[in-house]
């Protein structure tokens, strides 16, 4: 994972992304660092489910999460940076007119 961090810390779609999950969880910035646990940061699901629907809204891309975990499959913030930075990459690399 040291490498995925370390890529996301150049990457500028990712201050945008922890901007969203900061207005849609009220968590600090600040306090959203990739190591930071989701749960120890005391987010919600509902509050988790609200941020994914808004990055997907913001981004206009489907992230696939587990209905039943509300988003609860992200570890760490460093984990929901790396899947969406993933599924915008897959995005990125797809033909023109392909689904993603």
């Amino acid at each position: 994972m040291d490498a995925a961090r370390s890529s996301t810390t150049s990457d500028p779609r990712v201050e945008r992304i922890l901007a969203i999950v900061a207005e849609e969880t009220g968590i600090e910035r600040s306090l959203l660092q990739p190591e930071a646990s989701i749960e120890e940061l005391g987010i919600a699901s509902l509050d988790m489910t609200q941020a994914v629907f808004r990055l997907e809204t913001e981004f206009d891309i489907e992230i696939p999460v587990i209905a039943e975990r509300a988003g609860a499959e992200f570890g760490t913030v460093g984990d929901l940076l790396a899947h969406v930075l993933a599924v915008l990459d897959r995005r990125a690399a797809a033909p023109p007119g392909s689904a993603g």
